[in-house]
């Protein structure tokens, strides 16, 4: 009889034994590395305000308090790093929005800046620089000076016919506007020491523009004052189509013309205020351009929030001084029309890229650069410089010394838990 000591199994063939094979190293990895990333995304998405936030956390109680260059440093959080996409677009449609006040717009169409197709491109343009050299250079700076008193030059030019509170309702467009279209579709909403922030930094653009005896002293009394002043003078005349719908051409410019009818559509659904788009003349926009272009922001704000790492580092869109003392402007950076953008092959490619083959830098684009004193229309080039260098250098006066400054200097991107 068989012991248990002498007994053996009986042989099998090999076909006959289950098999278990290793599970593939991707089916490990893939998934490991996903929650990474993911994990990784939420750790980082709020690093940068929760740094702003502690470092200026001495003034959460009364942000009004802020200097204008410490406001400067908050403001560009979201300007340059968290979400500047939205706020260079609500921008953009708060300018558009101010074509809808009935008190500017028969002085935009007189002189043709608006509504004349040889011109809108290169008023545009020139607005954006002086926004950028403004909002995101050192207002203290040389060249933020003169840029500062060639906007003023430029407003002194028509000050008999340009009403003083419109200067103020354009700045109220400015500081809320942008905030509007974040708070609504970016992956986050803009803090209130934010608003406050960009509020201050935008009052002591009203001191330095000459209108500050007219400014509202908070924030909510700022908006206050904008609705009730849009309820007076936001109404439509011919003059606000005019200015409207040539901005509208400017936008479809670059667009394939079989596109130009679902497009304005589209560009009317932006405006979604029915008030500010009677004063503009344009109809209500269908349903489904209001739910695409609603669905598109939401949808890419979500996105961001959970799926996209923050920045490696902040936008730059101010333009750089050359060798030759002028300054060039980055064609990444163009928006409608490449106005002094140096005439290299690099930068041939990028348009070609961007634009579709429809713009070039040189010509009658002024490959030579500029400098803040020149800007504005071509008729105006060469006039008031000297006025302007002699304002620019009066203008030192405004600038607050860093040493009375206790905190909130440094980089405001140097990141920490």
């Amino acid at each position: 009889m068989d012991t248990l000591h002498n007994y053996t199994l009986p042989q099998r063939a090999s076909g006959d034994w289950p098999s278990h094979p290793a599970s593939p190293p991707w089916r490990i990895i893939v998934p490991t590395a996903v929650v990474c990333y993911l994990t990784l995304v939420q750790v980082l998405r709020f690093r940068a305000l929760r740094a702003i936030e502690r470092k200026y956390a001495a003034y959460a109680a009364d942000p009004y308090s802020l200097s204008y260059r410490q406001a400067a440093e908050i403001m560009r959080l979201h300007q340059l790093y968290d979400t500047p996409f939205l706020f260079y677009f609500g921008t953009q449609w708060a300018l558009v929005k101010s074509y809808g006040m009935a008190t500017g717009t028969p002085l935009l169409v007189r002189t043709r800046q608006l509504c004349d197709p040889a011109r809108v491109g290169r008023r545009a343009e020139d607005t954006a620089i002086l926004l950028v050299e403004l909002l995101v250079g050192d207002l203290d700076s040389e060249r933020a000076r003169k840029a500062m008193a060639r906007l003023n030059w430029m407003h002194e030019r028509y000050a008999s016919r340009i009403v003083r509170e419109d200067y103020v309702h354009t700045l109220a467009l400015f500081v809320l506007e942008p905030a509007r279209w974040i708070d609504r579709y970016d992956w986050r909403p803009v803090t209130r020491l934010e608003k406050v922030a960009y509020f201050v930094y935008w009052s002591e653009l009203a001191r330095r523009m000459g209108f500050a005896d007219l400014m509202p002293q908070t924030l909510e009394a700022l908006e206050e004052w904008k609705r009730d002043y849009e309820a007076k003078h936001m109404y439509f005349i011919p003059e606000n189509r005019m200015v409207a719908e040539a901005t509208v051409d400017l936008f479809l410019r670059g667009i394939p013309g079989f596109l130009h009818g679902v497009m304005r559509t589209l560009f009317v659904s932006f405006i979604d205020e029915k008030p500010v788009r009677d004063a503009l003349g344009f109809p209500d926009p269908p349903l489904w351009a209001s739910a695409l272009t609603a669905g598109f922001f939401r949808l890419r704000g979500f996105v961001l929030r959970y799926f996209f790492l923050p920045r490696l580092a902040p936008m730059d869109p101010l333009s750089q001084p050359a060798k030759d003392g002028r300054i060039y402007r980055n064609p990444l950076f163009v928006g409608f029309e490449p106005w002094y953008v140096a005439d290299t092959w690099y930068n041939r490619v990028v348009l070609w890229l961007t634009s579709g083959g429809k713009v070039a830098p040189g010509g009658k684009y002024q490959g030579k650069g500029y400098v803040p004193e020149e800007l504005g229309p071509a008729e105006f080039e060469r006039l008031g410089k000297e006025e302007v260098l002699r304002q620019a250098e009066a203008m030192k006066e405004f600038a607050v010394p860093e040493k009375d400054e206790p905190i909130g200097t440094g980089c405001p991107f140097s990141f920490g838990f």
